[in-house]
C-alpha cells in the first residue's frame, strides 16, 4: 500500500495526488503534521523518508 503524507497549500501534493488518481493508483493520504509525533510503523517510515528529502512535501512511503 501507498501512503501519502500531505499539507494543505501544498502545490506539490496537490499535483501528485491528481497524477495518482488520474493513473488509478491507490493510496492512503496522511497528515504531514503526523511525521512530527510519530504514531506507528509506517509515520516512523515516513520520518526517515522526509529525512532524507529535506523534509520536502510529498513525502511517499510504500508498505
Amino acid at each position: 500500500m501507498k501512503y501519502l503524507y500531505t499539507a494543505q497549500d501544498c502545490p506539490k501534493c496537490d499535483t501528485l495526488k491528481k497524477k495518482y488518481k488520474g493513473e488509478g493508483v491507490q493510496f492512503i493520504e496522511r497528515n504531514a503534521d503526523r511525521i512530527k509525533q510519530p504514531d506507528d510503523e509506517i509515520d516512523q517510515e515516513a520520518l526517515v523518508q522526509a529525512s532524507m528529502q529535506n523534509m520536502e512535501l510529498p513525502v511517499e512511503v510504500d508498505i
